[in-house]
């Protein structure tokens, strides 16, 4: 039997995935001022995954349907294995493909978009991510557009932005990419890791053969640092652009 468990590139694949590291790494910079138990830890960021940082309790449904949207997303495919019902084999849902699960939790996030509010800013997000893993582009970028450019769930309009900068770049519109990053790298409102946007910039750049500005960028990033695992992550992809230059 194959089974295909999530990996941690699968994982990285979700930037709200990707916020939740980082605000892991916040609270440990900032133990003095921020201090919680492990059990306050593990609340908080469950918390920020369901969306319940966004969303109040009369909401409730929605967060029920968000929860199942992301299980969805983030299940597992076992093609000999997997029956009608995602939740047959335990509580974890499994499907008999990577399209199946993507469409399964498009319908959910379809769903929850189009009823709009808070909940369906963060639907119209996680849409996107599942149309762009479903190969439909334009859909794809009309949802994180949708999401990008709300006004009432800030994060996930920032996160949005993200994913399209670097859909950009994967798509061969790296300019197109460049130029969104570095717009958020001046907006004083974005409350993305720094560091975390330098590393996609100095992508960007590099897909369109700029090295020099790409090492630039990483370069102040690792200057301006605190250290920690995002100063880590500047310096693996410092060390990856130096290393394929043949430096």
């Amino acid at each position: 039997m194959s089974t295909t468990k999530l990996t941690r590139k699968e994982i990285a694949a979700d930037p709200i995935h990707d916020a939740l590291i980082s605000t892991v790494e916040a609270l440990r910079t900032h133990s003095k001022v921020i201090l919680l138990s492990a059990g306050g830890l593990v609340v908080l960021l469950l918390g920020m995954y369901f969306g319940l940082r966004y969303l109040d309790s009369r909401d409730r449904g929605v967060q029920q349907e968000l929860a199942k949207g992301m299980d969805f997303y983030h299940g597992m495919v076992d093609a000999a294995s997997a029956k009608d019902d995602p939740y047959a084999l335990g509580p974890q849902p499994v499907f008999r493909s990577e399209e199946a699960k993507y469409r399964a939790a498009s319908s959910i996030f379809s769903s929850l978009a189009a009823r709009g509010g808070k909940g369906g800013v963060i639907a119209r997000y996680y849409l996107g991510l599942c149309q762009k893993q479903l190969g439909l582009k334009g859909e794809a970028i009309a949802s994180l557009e949708a999401a990008a450019n709300n006004t009432s769930v800030r994060t996930v309009g920032y996160l949005a932005k993200k994913v399209l900068a670097s859909y950009y770049v994967e798509t061969g519109e790296a300019q197109k990419g460049q130029e969104m990053l570095q717009g958020m790298l001046k907006d004083t409102r974005c409350d993305l890791p720094k560091e975390d946007l330098q590393i996609d910039l100095a992508r960007a750049y590099m897909a369109q053969g700029k090295r020099a500005e790409a090492l630039k960028v990483l370069q102040e990033a690792q200057e301006a640092g605190s250290g920690g695992m995002l100063q880590s992550l500047v310096f693996q992809e410092l060390n990856r652009i130096q290393g394929n230059s043949g430096n």
